[in-house]
């Protein structure tokens, strides 16, 4: 069969889209500070031009363009439907610096060199021509010191799914596509059950994916498991593929998985990156490519004198004795805890925990420990510049985030709070909505109320009068209200 991208774009999404996500490590600012943590600088993020390849709605795109008003933003999909409703949107947030095209990824119109190409879901869902398209647009299109984002289905991990996938298009034909979900999910629940007896290894591990795929959208059952195309690929073969179009890896987006190939004394990365992911079974990678045979080297302790990090641990209930000194103290970070023992580091990672996963610059948390620990200037520059490496391991293991400037949102809410207008929108018809840290959050009930009235024109008397009245008394309502917007700002919802 002839492929015609234009028809199986109007088969596969229009007739079931995804739901709107945001994705957090395609951010231009996630992909400068990761190109700058490993010594290759790259244009600025506030100020830049962003290709993004399968844009469909616009839902990463459109927070993009809200955060970053100084950039220009493009994105590109086949399907006219999908973009048509995201220049609907764009036109109803009033931005500008946005545009959306319905274009072939081979065939695009705009000629001007892109600083960052986002290619997030596309790669692996496409026939080998189109593959092909993504990375010349990535060699082609972008600046010698752009940086280019790229995801894919990886191998190893994904040869025992092509198992679940094989079953599953085995039991829904061609058809409609919310049919063939529909003969999916009794072809998974029939599966699950004659499993129910088999104490098997095997038969544990799939039914636990089995469970994974239940409560799974049907955007996601159809386009991962059903659709036509869905190839997985090792590293080592796409890193050949983007070789051959004059690209080289430089890390995973995710600075986790990318830890083993950028930590000194690696040794070949790309090696040791393949072989990491045979030992952890991987089965999805985010690459990031820049220009260049050979890009992949250590991260560079020292880089992070220039960048900004955040953490999710939270404050641990401990004397302020506990900190300077060499007693343990644990920090639970996202259930997980982190235990450290040195007196900067636990200063520096309470600093850090004190400002509610507001980034932080290198130097004011590196102050804040010297502070508390009451360093003169020479021996805090000292600690500062020595402790770099356990810092990074901090990073590389998920307790710090990592970014290249402060906070774009509000600490608190103001007298008359602003939230996102992309949240207020979303809020209408979702039970989740995109904040301005780029990331996805479920609204509690009072905060979505207090969200939708929050359009920067009322101050406290108007939100309550603008709340539903019931039986609490004017000052719990009141008390409420400031802690929905309490929340809406350290949830980053809330305009500075």
């Amino acid at each position: 069969m002839i492929y015609d991208p234009r028809r199986m774009t109007s088969n596969r999404y229009d007739e079931l889209p995804y739901a709107d996500y945001c994705f957090p490590r395609t951010h231009p600012e996630h992909l400068f500070a990761v190109s700058a943590l490993c010594g290759r600088p790259a244009p600025h993020f506030a100020r830049c031009r962003v290709l993004e390849l399968g844009c469909a709605r616009g839902a990463n795109l459109l927070p993009m363009a809200l955060d970053l008003p100084g950039s220009e933003l493009v994105g590109v999909d086949l399907s006219e439907v999908q973009v048509a409703e995201a220049r609907a949107r764009a036109s109803a947030l009033g931005l500008t610096n946005v545009t959306f095209r319905a274009e072939s990824i081979a065939a695009l119109s705009d000629d001007a060199p892109f600083d960052y190409v986002i290619c997030h879901g596309v790669y692996s869902w496409v026939p080998p021509a189109v593959r092909d398209a993504i990375l010349a647009v990535c060699r082609g299109r972008m600046r010698p010191d752009g940086v280019a984002y790229v995801s894919f289905n990886a191998l190893p991990g994904w040869n025992a799914l092509r198992t679940i996938r094989d079953f599953l298009r085995e039991h829904a034909p061609p058809g409609p596509a919310r049919e063939r979900v529909l003969r999916a999910r009794r072809a998974l629940a029939v599966l699950d059950s004659s499993l129910q007896a088999d104490p098997s290894p095997w038969s544990a591990w799939l039914r636990a994916e089995l469970r994974e795929l239940g409560g799974a959208d049907d955007a996601y059952l159809f386009h991962e498991h059903l659709a036509a195309v869905n190839d997985a690929v090792y590293l080592r073969d796409f890193a050949a593929h983007a070789a051959a179009h004059g690209l080289a890896q430089l890390a995973d987006a995710d600075l986790r998985v990318a830890a083993p190939a950028l930590r000194p004394g690696a040794g070949d990365p790309l090696a040791l990156a393949q072989s990491v992911d045979f030992t952890h079974n991987r089965r999805f990678r985010a690459s990031l490519l820049v220009h260049g045979e050979t890009a992949a080297g250590p991260a560079d302790p020292a880089a992070l004198a220039r960048l900004h990090l955040a953490t999710r641990a939270r404050i641990p209930e401990v004397d302020a004795a506990a900190l300077a000194d060499d007693r343990p103290v644990t920090f639970a970070c996202d259930e997980r805890p982190v235990a450290l023992r040195d007196p900067w580091m636990k200063c520096a990672l309470h600093a850090l925990a004190s400002e509610d996963r507001r980034p932080v610059s290198y130097a004011a948390m590196a102050a804040a420990a010297a502070a508390r620990l009451g360093l003169e200037r020479r021996a805090a520059l000292g600690a500062a510049a020595a402790h770099a490496p356990a810092v990074l391991d901090l990073l590389f293991d998920g307790a710090l985030s990592l970014h290249a400037g402060a906070a774009r949102y509000a600490e608190a809410a103001g007298l008359r709070p602003l939230a996102s207008p992309i949240a207020r929108a979303q809020a209408t018809g979702s039970d989740e909505v995109t904040t301005l840290r780029h990331t996805r959050i479920a609204l509690p009930d009072e905060a979505r109320a207090v969200l939708r009235l929050s359009d920067g024109t009322r101050d406290r008397a108007a939100l309550l009068a603008g709340l539903p009245r019931d039986a609490r008394s004017e000052a719990a309502r009141a008390g409420d209200c400031e802690q929905a917007l309490d929340w809406l700002a350290s949830n980053a919802l809330l305009v500075g």
